[in-house]
């Protein structure tokens, strides 16, 4: 018979979780019945935001990409827990919590082995009073001032050696006087600065789509000129 287990990280600010509510945790459904979804977002998979105690969480699926998902849509291969891709992302949330990166915090990871697969799904705190770039530039421009932040915020994560591998617009999110970045599935810590200007184009390629297919995006150059004047210096700003 195959092994199967599962492993569970809780941040130390939720070891106090009682044992019968850490499975009810990943649990959709469960979290359902108790009345505790507040709602969800559908994309590659469904993302589920609940209310745990008085904090407002997201319960996260981890789901391939590409072709590979219409035969593992989200098995993944077993080849020791420090290199599953839900634990590395759990380890890069941890550092940017450290540094005080404005990025999601921890609250839950499980694991689940069977076998020589797994599945995994990650827990964190829902950012309060943001919007995403993508649904504020479909309201509204974004000003100047705004802008800047988004690129003196990416800088602050370049700076740390924070490697962001889908930085695009639905990825940023905006406050007043804030920005953060979610969704760090596949990042990294990476020396150097070459991949910079590689992570500041796919940003820019997705603004440029989301112009293509939404009639009235409030995107232009001007905006991506003050995105780089709140970014400063790099080997090779993207045209």
């Amino acid at each position: 018979m195959a092994d199967s287990s599962d492993i569970l990280f809780l941040h130390p600010r939720y070891s106090d979780i009682p044992g019968s509510l850490k499975e009810t945790l990943f649990d959709p459904d469960q979290l359902k019945a108790a009345g505790l979804i507040t709602r969800k977002l559908s994309g590659r998979g469904t993302t589920y935001f609940f209310k745990l105690r008085d904090q407002d969480c997201v319960l996260r699926h981890y789901w391939r990409g590409g072709f590979v998902r219409n035969v593992f849509p989200d098995s993944y291969l077993w080849l020791g827990l420090a290199r599953t891709r839900s634990y590395r992302e759990w380890q890069l949330l941890e550092t940017m919590e450290r540094l005080r990166l404005p990025a999601p915090r921890r609250v839950a990871l499980r694991i689940q082995r069977n076998g020589i697969v797994y599945r995994s799904d990650i827990i964190t705190e829902e950012i309060q009073d943001v919007t995403s770039l993508t649904e504020l530039l479909k309201f509204r421009p974004a000003t100047e001032e705004e802008w800047k932040c988004i690129g003196q915020t990416i800088r602050e994560f370049h700076d740390q050696n924070i490697f962001h591998q889908d930085l695009n617009a639905g990825n940023l999110l905006l406050g007043v006087g804030c920005c953060h970045l979610i969704d760090f599935d596949r990042g990294r810590i990476l020396r150097g600065t070459w991949w910079h200007v590689i992570v500041l184009k796919r940003l820019k390629r997705s603004l440029e789509k989301l112009r293509r297919n939404n009639k009235g995006f409030h995107y232009n150059a001007m905006d991506w000129s003050y995105l780089q004047d709140g970014y400063g210096e790099t080997d090779g700003q993207p045209n």
